[in-house]
């Protein structure tokens, strides 16, 4: 009798087995993301584990090298635009990425250390728009603390390369200076010297 039904032998659907459920578990493992890779937490091989935080030579990867890796962006496009604001106005850049870097490094470490799940699964608590408005905040902050001419205060002024020149209140204040010996010195001490050994010598 022939077999009515509609697959052959070689096109019948295959139904899984519910053993090989259990003999093979499927596991879900989060993406590491961009922000991830700032905080320093994902490596060549993927996120750190807890020994491998703690060796010294684990280190993590670069932004670049995350984009490159997963084809997110061209190599052309990371060595012609390394600074996309640099023709915009000041009031339109966006903040230094060096700054983003530490502000998401210290709220990663933060969580860490303050929530009782270590910041596990707080992943929005500070998203991309809160990052750069901090960022922004602190600059305005920086720039209402140092003023107008505040940044020159690293600055040194012309005509000191050999630095500020001692006042009479450091001569008084400082004992014991130390000065190079002239030759007139020498000679007296050497005439003092003659006249000591000379009074010195035993009468014959």
């Amino acid at each position: 009798m022939a077999d009515d039904s509609e697959y052959s032998e070689s096109e019948a659907p295959v139904v899984p087995d519910a053993s090989d459920n259990e003999a093979v578990p499927t596991v879900n493992r989060r993406r590491a993301s961009l922000y991830d890779v700032v905080a320093g937490r994902v490596g060549r091989n993927g996120f750190f584990t807890q020994e491998e935080q703690q060796l010294s030579n684990m280190a993590p990867i670069g932004p670049e090298e995350h984009l490159l890796r997963h084809g997110r962006v061209s190599v052309k496009t990371l060595l012609t635009v390394r600074d996309p604001g640099g023709e915009l106005a000041a009031a339109r850049r966006l903040p230094d990425s060096d700054m983003l870097k530490a502000i998401h490094s210290y709220a990663s470490d933060f969580y860490n250390a303050a929530t009782s799940n270590k910041g596990a699964y707080d992943f929005r608590s500070l998203d991309e728009t809160a990052l750069l408005a901090t960022a922004i905040l602190l600059e305005e902050a920086v720039k209402e603390a140092l003023g107008e001419n505040g940044d020159m205060v690293f600055v040194e002024p012309q005509g000191l390369e050999k630095g500020l020149e001692e006042t009479k209140m450091t001569r008084h204040q400082i004992k014991g200076r130390v000065k190079p010996r002239t030759k007139t010195d020498e000679s007296s001490d050497d005439g003092d010297g003659d006249q000591e050994s000379r009074a010195k010598r035993p009468r014959r």
